[in-house]
């Protein structure tokens, strides 16, 4: 997600968990439910610096950088540079730490040193005019690691999204003969292709032809989502325990949760035994060391379902669909994948802790249709702290989820606007290996709101139309106060 999410500094030492007793009350509660536990979030210091648009972005006409980078591998800072300068950019094998800057309009001289931190580096000019970045712990000519450059987040120039509106059948040899097109992909349960051209130029003449040729050919670029804001290191932080079970209905029916993220690391025995194994829609998985993104919010969804199940023992389970891989990205057409074959699996409730600003026509095609067959599509509504449409949160066939404060009022960097539906506090804390990490955002509170969705209908004969409706009546959107 393109966030405004700003690292944070934390002063408060005690419990920083959602839905449970342990945890402090909001100032200003939400009303109760007869069935819900009622979450709460830790307070969260005012940020000092300037917020920006999340990541690093140069201005060419003032060769400034503006930064708001919370927690990212410096490999993926240092392909973003590239991209926007044209820079060759190496580094030193091994390298593996992670940036977190927060500055607007300085010069390279004053910005690198901030994104870098303690390494060293080189900014030299080659006999060929290009500018040439060299990262290293030791000595220059250790950073023998090429960096490739990276645009960003958006589309994904060289491949198309190919499908059919009414449903006919694609001829197939129609879109092999395109000037340049690779078919890697298909969606049977979608009816989509996916192709891939030897140039961007290509795949943009390819459009227009399709285009033209066929009013009933739906033709978009794939698109590009990043992996939300990494987890912070934080001590003395308490956990409460799990005052849930994992339990089995007689007749072995049960509710499923999907979530659509990447693959989570194995967590502590009481939440494991909600998790169903990981699908891999896309292979790979993080490496260890920090809380994936999809380990933070499968445990924030087991929170949820703790929070909202009225009894100690639940019977829903989480199936988590790994559309990241090792990534730092995924895309809308993996993301449509997993959702497809989550719904044809038969998760009801499916989770998007994840989105981006830019409207995808056949990811939205492929919400409808999974809840026109009766899911619940729960997403995150965004961390750019405006009113701006964040997808998929803003179609309206999902539940649009934005975060709170202790207060109960939104957080500063929660989305807001007509597409949002409800407010759940956007906090949590996660254990690995003796170390707590906080994580913070909307993808935490959709997370937490399809925990409690599994809750509320653990039952799988429940219908879910009344499910989303107790959600918002219990998590309705609070006025923001004046000054």
């Amino acid at each position: 997600m393109r966030s405004r999410l700003l690292p944070l500094t934390l002063a408060w030492v005690g419990s920083a968990m959602l839905g449970q007793a342990d945890v402090l009350p909001p100032s200003n509660p939400l009303a109760p439910s007869p069935t819900l536990n009622t979450p709460t979030a830790p307070t969260t210091p005012s940020p000092t610096a300037t917020p920006s648009r999340r990541g690093l972005h140069w201005n060419p006409a003032t060769d400034r950088y503006d930064a708001s980078i919370p927690g990212w591998p410096v490999q993926r800072v240092l392909a973003r540079l590239g991209g926007q300068t044209g820079w060759r950019v190496w580094i030193e094998e091994g390298i593996d730490t992670r940036v977190r800057a927060q500055f607007r309009n300085l010069p390279a001289r004053e910005a690198l040193p901030r994104i870098l931190g303690g390494l060293n580096y080189s900014l030299t000019t080659s006999q060929s005019g290009r500018r040439e970045l060299k990262v290293f712990a030791t000595q220059a000519r250790s950073s023998t690691r090429e960096i490739l450059a990276e645009a960003g987040e958006g589309v994904v120039p060289d491949e198309l999204i190919v499908r059919s509106k009414s449903g006919t059948p694609i001829d197939l040899k129609r879109l092999a003969g395109l000037d340049g097109a690779h078919l890697v992909g298909t969606n049977g349960l979608s009816g989509a292709y996916r192709l891939r051209f030897d140039s961007d130029a290509q795949a943009e003449a390819a459009r227009r032809k399709l285009s033209l040729e066929s009013d009933d050919l739906a033709v978009e670029n794939n698109q590009r989502l990043e992996t939300p804001d990494a987890p912070m290191a934080v001590t003395g932080a308490s956990v409460p325990p799990l005052r849930l079970t994992a339990t089995v209905r007689p007749d072995g029916g049960r509710r499923v949760i999907a979530l659509i993220d990447s693959a989570p690391q194995p967590l502590a025995p009481a939440f494991q035994a909600f998790l169903l194994p990981t699908v891999d829609v896309v292979s790979g998985a993080a490496a260890m060391g920090s809380p994936s993104h999809g380990t933070s919010m499968a445990e924030a969804m087991v929170r949820g379902l703790g929070a909202g199940s009225p009894d100690i023992g639940s019977t829903t389970r989480i199936q988590p669909y790994n559309v990241y891989g090792a990534g730092e990205s995924t895309s809308t057409w993996d993301v449509a994948r997993g959702i497809a074959q989550a719904a044809q699996d038969g998760a009801t409730i499916i989770n998007l802790s994840l989105g981006s600003a830019q409207d995808s026509p056949y990811l939205r095609e492929v919400i409808q249709q999974v809840t026109d067959q009766g899911a619940l599509v729960i997403a995150a509504a965004g961390n750019n702290g405006n009113a701006d449409p964040f997808y998929p949160a803003a179609y309206e066939s999902t539940l649009a989820v934005t975060a709170t404060g202790r207060s109960g009022q939104l957080t500063p960097y929660a989305n807001r606007g007509g597409f949002v539906d409800l407010a759940v506090p956007g906090s949590t804390v996660v254990q690995m290996a003796g170390q707590s990490w906080v994580v913070q955002g909307t993808s935490v509170s959709a997370a937490f709101a399809s925990g409690m969705a599994g809750a509320l209908a653990q039952n799988p004969q429940t219908p879910l139309a009344p499910v989303r409706s107790k959600l918002i009546e219990t998590f309705p959107i609070q006025p923001v106060k004046g000054p």
